[in-house]
């Protein structure tokens, strides 16, 4: 296979047959790490809370760090949502002419993923799913509406009751990566992915709002992309995030 077409091609067959998930096995509490028994060891500092540098805002967020799956049942505010959102995955202040970075990495700022937001519950933003245009700021309403029932169907395979007011779903646009980088830009855009999670953990933390990633749904992905209204061969919502107010 040679050119462009037939490397996205090759990625997108991929991450059509692996839209779906099947069977998950049991949570193994049991710690998963790699160690050189015959190696040379340094030692390195421990986790100390007396410690100066450990009692700054960013390392004390950065350990609370953790997923949510209970919420207060209360509606997101757009305060919130707006930095939430300006901050996970907003453009920098603008430090080059040519170029407009933003709050995470991407490999050859190419910024495949593009991220929507679907309100349940909000004290002052209308019910329904929403664009987050990166461009200028901005919420953009793309279709108005209670969606509890389809988020219910959606996500009935988690152990836990779906009561958060607002969920964040991340997109893939593949060509922006691999017209640059062929197939292994497809790599790329799911690296991005993490960058732009742990950034959305990380602001929640601060904002005292409360997250969880969800990988996959109990269906076929491309439901998430009819009903956000996506042309699934062209744009593929792929991760999840249930976000809410915590105590």
């Amino acid at each position: 296979m040679n050119g462009y077409k037939d490397k996205k091609d090759l990625a997108f067959e991929y991450h059509i047959n692996s839209q779906k998930i099947g069977d998950i096995l049991p949570y193994d509490k049991r710690m998963q790490y790699k160690i050189y028994p015959s190696a040379k060891k340094i030692m390195l500092d421990k986790f100390c809370k007396k410690n100066k540098f450990e009692k700054s805002e960013f390392i004390k967020i950065l350990l609370s760090r953790k997923s949510i799956r209970t919420w207060e049942n209360t509606g997101i505010n757009l305060e919130k949502l707006s930095k939430l959102l300006r901050y996970s995955f907003g453009n920098r202040d603008n430090e080059f002419e040519d170029i407009q970075f933003r709050t995470y990495a991407s490999a050859g700022a190419r910024y495949p993923i593009e991220v929507y937001v679907l309100i349940l519950n909000s004290e002052n933003l209308v019910n329904g799913i929403f664009h987050y245009n990166v461009y200028d700021n901005s919420l953009e309403l793309i279709k108005k509406g209670n969606f509890k029932k389809e988020v219910d169907d959606l996500y009935k395979n988690q152990p836990f009751e779906v009561n958060c007011p607002c969920v964040i779903f991340f997109s893939m646009i593949f060509e922006r990566t691999m017209e640059k980088y062929g197939d292994r830009g497809y790599r790329f855009i799911l690296l991005d992915a993490g960058h732009m999670s742990q950034n959305l953990y990380l602001v929640s933390e601060f904002l005292g709002l409360g997250v969880v990633e969800l990988g996959a749904s109990s269906v076929n992905d491309e439901v998430i992309d009819n009903l956000i209204g996506l042309n699934s061969e062209e744009e593929n919502t792929f991760l999840a995030f249930f976000v809410g107010n915590v105590d």
